[in-house]
Parts: C-alpha cells; structure tokens; sequence
C-alpha cells in the first residue's frame, strides 16, 4: 500500500487523477504529476473560513490580470480546498522557481516588497474599513510584550544570582539593558500610539500574507516573485506584512542602506499613511525574535544543545542591532 495513499484520492475531487506523487516538505507539501499537468498539494490547519476567503480573493486578483500569487485549484464543486477525515488540502500549479540560495538577498527583498505592495494596493478597502480589526491586534501583542518582558527580568534576575551561571546566562546578562530598554520602549509606544488612535474611526485594512519570506515565495529566472502559502493570511492593516519582511530580511543578512531603498520601493506603490509608518516602527523596535529565544531556552521548549543556543543568540541580537539601527535612522 503506498505511503501517499491519504493524497492520491484527493484528486477525483478536480476530475484528475496523480500518477505519481513525491515529498517537497516534510510533512505537509507534495508534488503531484497528473495528465493534465504538475501540482503542489498542501496539508494545511489553516480553517476552512479562511481558505474559502483567500481563495475568492486570489481568483478575483487573478481576473484583473494580477499575476503576483498562486491562486489555489479549485474542485469540480468549486470549493478552494478538499476536507479528508481530519486533514484539510489544497492543490496549487506547480512552478519552477530559482533557488533563493542563488540569488542575492536584496533582490529578492525588492521583489517581494514589490509583490506585497501590489496585493495591499489592490486589496485595500476589499472590505469596509473596521477599526476594530486593528485593535485586537495591538491589545495582543501589548499582552504578549509585556509578558515576554516580565519573564526576561525574572529570568535575568535568576542569572544573575545564580552560583553558575550557564553560558547563555552570561550572553542574556551582558544583553539584559539593552533588551530590556528596547522592549520597555516598544510597549510604551505602542500604549501612546492606541491612545492616541483609541476614537480613530477610519484604520486603512488591505489582504496581508501574514509570512513574507522566502519559503513562502517563487522567483523566476527574470526575478519576478510569486507569492504562495497564504494559510495565515488575513484582512488587517499592512503595517503587518511590512513588518514581518523586515525582521526576516535583517535576520537574513540585509543592510541598512538596502532596506531604505525598499521602503522607497514599496511606498512608491502603495505609500504608507503616517499612522502605518509610525505603527510599523514600533513594531520593529520590539525585539521579538530574541524574546522568543530567551523563552524557548529557559522553559525547554526546544532541544537545543548550550552551544547552539548561545550562537543563535548571538548572531539574533546582532542582527536586532542592525535592524534597530535603521529603524531609528529610517522613521
């Protein structure tokens, strides 16, 4: 019996049928070859809402010529994804893509800044403004801020008053101010800026990814990106997406410099109004990623070895330095 035997039925569901099927990802994304041509199938938890959404979304973009985006396959029935027992799938065109490991970090940054300034172009108002939408946000990541800043001075104050202190103790020790004066500054802007927009009655919402980087991206021999994978995908401010790009562009290598010239790039297709810009600093002054290193080593969320958690530290506040770096000089 073949181990693919969960995927090859789904394909009565498009009046096809896969001759043969191969692993991509482990353990959610498959290749299929069909008569009618090759396709990516996802296993996805994203809900059943959210596809039906996205879907109509991409197949509406695509009517209007917009090719920046995978649109989903959609079944003989019309639905925009297949539910098997207790696995939702989809199916999207197979497209061959260059590696990213074969081109330049900051051509595929402009690319794709492009490609996401387009979809918050096109999408915005899909939907009537809600200003609701942007404050469930602001209040969660306050919560979440606040009590990954808390944990980090416990944790910093266990260190510090412990007999031995571990090697990652010492890099969170030597670190701890900054840190510390990053986040606290974050969450007080943050609290100024809902403060300030608490009666604000018109917040801009457009269609964001929700994870812009190059996993989630197919770049052509030209340079041109598609974007894929829009499970997390939402109707939210595009203050989002803007600031996912740029800790994962800092977080792979990019410069200060490049990254002003992308801003210029993405505003010159969709500029960003001063209450976007200004939430997107905030945004990116947080320091996120580290905050989530301390709290994977100290509750063993992830079996990390002393030597690799101390380099992946390292290398993240180093990269955190850049990215505020620019931040300051940038808005």
């Amino acid at each position: 019996m073949s181990r693919f035997e969960d995927i090859y039925p789904l394909f009565g569901e498009y009046d096809m049928f896969a001759q043969t099927v191969d692993v991509v990802k482990e353990p959610n994304v498959y290749k299929a070859i069909t008569p009618y041509g090759s396709f990516v199938c996802k296993r996805t938890t994203a809900p059943q809402g959210r596809l039906h959404f996205m879907g109509g979304v991409l197949r509406h973009l695509q009517q209007r010529g917009w090719d920046g985006a995978i649109p989903f396959v959609y079944t003989k029935y019309d639905e925009p994804f297949v539910k098997r027992g207790e696995h939702t799938y989809y199916l999207t065109p197979w497209q061959l893509s260059v590696p990213f490991d074969r081109m330049q970090l900051s051509t595929w940054g402009e690319a794709t800044l492009v490609r996401l300034a387009e979809l918050h172009h096109l999408t915005q108002n899909y939907r009537f403004d809600d200003p609701r939408q942007v404050e469930p946000l602001v209040n969660s990541l306050l919560t979440r801020w606040q009590d990954w800043t808390d944990k980090t001075k416990r944790w910093a104050k266990e260190a510090e008053s412990s007999q031995y202190p571990s090697p990652f103790d010492i890099v969170l020790l030597a670190n701890q101010a900054f840190l510390l004066d990053l986040a606290e500054n974050a969450v007080r802007l943050l609290r100024e800026w809902r403060e300030r927009h608490r009666t604000h009655a018109h917040f801009r919402l457009s269609i964001i990814h929700g994870h812009p980087q190059p996993a989630h991206t197919l770049v052509d021999r030209s340079g041109q990106v598609r974007l894929i994978n829009f499970d997390r995908s939402a109707f939210d401010t595009p203050a989002r997406d803007v600031t996912m790009f740029y800790r994962t562009y800092f977080q792979m290598g990019g410069t200060e410099a490049s990254a002003s010239e992308l801003f210029n790039k993405y505003t010159t297709v969709f500029p960003l109004r001063p209450e976007e810009v200004s939430l997107v600093s905030i945004f990116l002054l947080y320091p996120e990623r580290v905050m989530r290193d301390i709290e994977m080593y100290y509750e063993r969320k992830q079996d990390w070895n002393e030597l690799f958690a101390v380099r992946r530290m390292e290398k993240d506040i180093d990269r955190l330095m850049h990215l505020s770096r620019w931040v300051q000089q940038a808005f």
